[in-house]
């Protein structure tokens, strides 16, 4: 048995970057969206840690402090895709994980975590171009892709089918709350997703050094949508030649079935 409690405190940063624009023509944009400067972060977290007959467990808070983000956007005239700096950023919350074996002697193992995740901006996020009237997103927008709540699962079993064979089983799965598209409120660009779940799992035969395994992914075929190019961003443009539409979701890898074999020498 042991018991730990930590506190931590780290911070780092990413460097200020040039980008790629137009500054002439029809689709001329403002040359303040050529840079954007180094963003940081400093992150706190204070957690408790142990086992205790078998059973570990892990319980940890974490507030991160980010300075200057780096937030994905585009640009105004043509919507070419750009990086700007937003004012400030935050994001708070609590991990858990619980680990260990079901019944010692039996093989069978499980692991169960879960995350919840207050992710925000603390401040406007304004364009970098200092005669735009209106700001990319306001004080308080969640940020794009961070579910607020997480949860994930791992069970496992191992056992000898006789004296050579021994087979190993696994399910595991995984669930996210829904998320957002993107850190601002444009109709090109906002959008919603639906939480979902993915679950997966695997049969493995082992005799000596060589394993066969039937392997299955995302095994109710879950559509797992994490990002999107809208239509209203991505729709038809018959005065530039383009007739069709682009617009895709960003979808999690369809039910997939699997057979290898694997000889280790």
């Amino acid at each position: 048995h042991y018991s730990l409690v930590y506190a931590t405190i780290s911070d780092g940063a990413r460097r200020a970057v040039t980008t790629a624009g137009p500054l002439v023509g029809l689709f001329a944009e403002a040359p303040e969206w050529q840079i954007y400067d180094a963003d940081t972060v400093v992150n706190y977290e204070v957690g408790w840690k142990g086992s205790y007959n078998g059973l570990r467990y892990d319980l940890n808070l974490f507030y991160i402090d980010w300075q200057d983000p780096q937030l994905n956007t585009s640009t105004p005239n043509f919507g070419f895709f750009s990086v700007a700096n937003g004012d400030s950023a935050r994001t708070q919350g609590v991990e858990a994980q619980l680990s260990g074996t079901w019944d010692v002697g039996t093989g069978l193992n499980y692991q169960f975590g879960y995350a919840y995740v207050d992710a925000e901006l603390t401040g406007e996020f304004l364009s970098p171009d200092p005669a735009a009237l209106f700001a990319l997103a306001p004080d308080g927008a969640t940020l794009p892709g961070t579910p607020e709540h997480a949860f994930n699962w791992v069970f496992d079993y191992t056992f000898d089918i006789n004296s050579d064979w021994t087979l190993f089983a696994r399910l595991d799965g995984a669930y996210q709350s829904e998320t957002q598209n993107s850190v601002g409120t444009s109709p090109l660009f906002a959008q919603e997703f639906d939480g979902f779940a993915i679950s997966n799992g695997v049969l493995t035969a082992t005799q000596g050094n060589v394993s066969a395994s039937l392997w299955m992914r995302n095994i109710f075929n879950e559509e797992g949508v994490t990002g999107a190019f809208t239509e209203e961003f991505m729709g038809t443009a018959p005065d530039q030649g383009f007739f069709g539409n682009a617009s895709k979701d960003l979808i999690a890898l369809p039910r997939t079935v699997g057979f290898t074999v694997r000889l280790d020498f």
